[in-house]
């Protein structure tokens, strides 16, 4: 069975569905796991694509043992602020339990901003390719998220992303992913969901991703080892030695913002290691998960 028979086939047990949220329309996908014992809830948060169904290359594994849900960042929040908002009101609207935020990149990092905001929801973080946003951020640290949050450069690839024609998305992201994966299997399977996600792809969609990558800009520097105290020992942080995204100070910036958490120095395959080392993400993942939640000892 291809990747797009699987996606057809997980179509029917998560469709899409819309609930109101602060008063504008919040589209997910949820996926309850029919056994009670099952009650750990994993949110899909992804990165600057911000396309949800991209992290279908990992629900085979997850979905016989947690409960999932997945979105792309609605259009109505475009503040980071009011989006953790949102998306800690979606939690509650759902009852969901025993939630751990899973954040790749800049999921990682509103995967913070929402912990930080609404402890209340929120069990743990599983974060990857990110970094931290704590206050005694180094001056490498610092030129990094400078550099990369500008907001001239922002402002500038907002424009940009307005022009994109919908023609030139996906092979430009098909493009991008044969660049950086040289698993030959692995590079069709991501284009498979690139093809997934296309009907997710504008230009005004990316132009939010944009806004809300360069709202991150004023959280740097900020965070405190107290923000995340109710998480102690409920974080797992993933890095990758190829990674250059991020620089080494940024990295442990994150690792030292956490109370006893476990992380994870050399997972292989650079910033998207999570799905070309799955094996052992997933397995590591379910370690964390099981010694911590009753129901799966």
């Amino acid at each position: 069975m291809t990747l797009k028979e699987k996606f057809a086939a997980f179509n029917q047990f998560a469709p899409v569905q819309t609930a109101t949220v602060l008063g504008h329309p919040f589209a997910y996908r949820y996926y309850k796991n029919p056994d009670p014992k099952k009650n750990v809830t994993l949110v899909m948060l992804a990165g600057g694509s911000g396309l949800a169904d991209g992290f279908f290359y990992l629900y085979d594994d997850f979905m016989p043992e947690y409960s999932l849900l997945s979105f792309s960042y609605p259009m109505d929040f475009r503040d980071n602020a009011s989006l953790a908002d949102a998306i800690a009101a979606l939690l509650r609207t759902l009852g969901a339990e025993n939630v751990y935020l899973l954040g790749q990149s800049y999921g990682g990092l509103i995967a913070q901003i929402t912990a930080k905001r609404h402890p209340e929801v929120i069990k743990g973080m599983i974060l990857s390719g990110t970094c931290g946003l704590g206050k005694g951020t180094d001056a490498d640290g610092l030129a990094v998220l400078n550099k990369m949050l500008d907001p001239k450069k922002i402002e500038k690839n907002i424009k940009t992303d307005k022009r994109l024609p919908l023609w030139l998305l996906v092979p430009m992201f098909k493009l991008m992913a044969g660049k950086v994966v040289k698993d030959k299997k692995m590079r069709q399977d991501f284009k498979d969901i690139i093809d997934i996600c296309k009907g997710s792809m504008s230009g005004g969609y990316f132009a939010l991703m944009d806004t809300l990558l360069g709202d991150v800009l004023p959280y740097a520097d900020t965070e405190t080892k107290e923000d995340f105290l109710p998480f102690a020992n409920e974080v797992l942080i993933f890095f990758s030695k190829e990674d250059t995204i991020f620089c080494d100070s940024l990295k442990q910036n994150l690792v030292d913002l956490m109370t006893n958490p476990t992380v994870v120095w050399d997972l292989k395959g650079g910033h998207l290691a999570m799905m070309t080392s799955i094996d052992e993400y997933v397995a590591t993942l379910a370690m964390f998960i099981r010694e911590r939640n009753e129901g799966y000892q």
